[in-house]
């Protein structure tokens, strides 16, 4: 038996048609959980589907519901279910595979084919919703301390992978000690990838726009390492000053910048690309100067996307790992909590502010309109 409820939708094709639907919630089936959401993310992601720069509706359907960063609390689970029960806390991974070589081997984020869905952005509803029902393999358990930040997990899985991809591709390497790190970005990915990056004893630079003070520097100061702002400190002035840069994440969204990276890294270096620019930009780059040091530098440029359960699980251990390291502060990135349905509305504003917006969902949501 299943029921209707409330999720926060959009029309995929229409610019700002944010708007409270009703959907209905089939009970869980044998291998299956049924979630009810906590709070749930918003992202750079979310606005962009808002905005119709990309998105697509399940088969069948007109709307998609949004939202693919949650936290949520086991409510019912299926006959065959043995690892979840009842109270649990959890989060869920978004992709799911298509059947190519990659998924089948459980690599979906690295799918062969690009017909995969992912909850709340292509072809799946995502979780912004009064619950939802999974696949336990889809459902990450995250501890009851961790519930503060547990909705944080999705977004560090992205840069628990670029992490695992560098680490990956630095086995070329008879040795590989990082002492030094830049990167790019202060949003949610960025200021998660400065944390990691601290956490595993690197010196650390993140660079962003905005001048200090502000709360990202705040949380960069924090954890130990140097926040930049380019209205003070060029990336050509601070990379001149700086010994080796052994790895680098780009998370800005500027793809001027992934250029910037290339001159930047340092001998035997990794650059990992996190940022999917839309449009057609074109730049004015030294090419020959960039090429000539990738070369003689046996450096690497690397693309990532997305992450796979390993990197959701690594993610509650590196939550754990900061707050022992930096009490409360990874808590200090969620800056706005909106109320659920209530404030639906107000998600592009919210997601466009601030370093990281939540909606809360308690259950006391009005019914929406027919």
């Amino acid at each position: 038996m299943g029921a209707d409820i409330m999720g926060v939708a959009v029309f995929p094709e229409q610019a700002g048609s944010v708007h409270v639907t009703e959907l209905a919630q089939p009970g869980p089936g044998p291998d299956e959980a049924l979630v009810r959401v906590r709070r749930v993310g918003v992202c750079g992601t979310d606005k962009e589907i808002i905005d119709a720069k990309f998105g697509t509706a399940p088969p069948g359907a007109q709307e998609l519901i949004l939202g693919h960063e949650v936290l949520g609390t086991i409510e019912a689970v299926g006959d065959d279910v043995t690892t979840l029960r009842p109270g649990d806390l959890v989060t869920a991974t978004v992709r799911r595979p298509d059947g190519c070589p990659t998924c089948r081997a459980g690599q979906s984020d690295m799918c062969l084919w690009g017909t995969y869905t992912e909850r709340g952005i292509l072809g799946a509803h995502g979780y912004m919703t009064e619950s939802f029902t999974e696949h336990v393999r889809y459902l990450i358990p995250i501890p009851p301390k961790l519930e503060p930040v547990g909705v944080l997990v999705e977004p560090l899985s992205v840069v628990e992978k670029a992490y695992r991809q560098a680490t990956l591709i630095q086995r070329r390497l008879a040795v590989w000690t990082p002492q030094t790190a830049i990167v790019l970005g202060a949003g949610p990915i960025g200021l998660l990838g400065t944390l990691l990056l601290r956490e595993q004893g690197l010196d650390v630079y993140t660079l962003a726009r905005t001048s200090a003070p502000n709360p990202a520097a705040t949380i960069v100061a924090a954890a130990g390492a140097h926040y930049v702002s380019t209205r003070d400190t060029s990336f050509a002035e601070l990379r001149s000053s700086l010994p080796n840069v052994d790895l680098i994440f780009e998370s800005t969204g500027a793809s001027a910048l992934a250029f910037d990276g290339m001159e930047s890294l340092g001998i035997n270096g990794v650059l990992v690309l996190l940022s999917i620019t839309g449009g057609n930009g074109r730049q004015d780059i030294p090419a020959d100067a960039i090429n000539r040091s990738l070369v003689l530098g046996n450096k690497v440029v690397v693309g990532s996307v997305n992450a796979v359960t390993e990197d959701f699980s690594s993610g509650v251990r590196r939550l754990s790992r900061f707050e022992h390291l930096w009490p409360g502060l990874t808590a200090t990135l969620i800056t706005e909590r909106l109320r659920g349905f209530d404030d639906a509305h107000r998600i592009a504003e919210a997601a466009t502010g601030g370093v990281k917006t939540v909606l809360e969902f308690d259950g006391s949501a009005p019914r929406a309109p027919h």
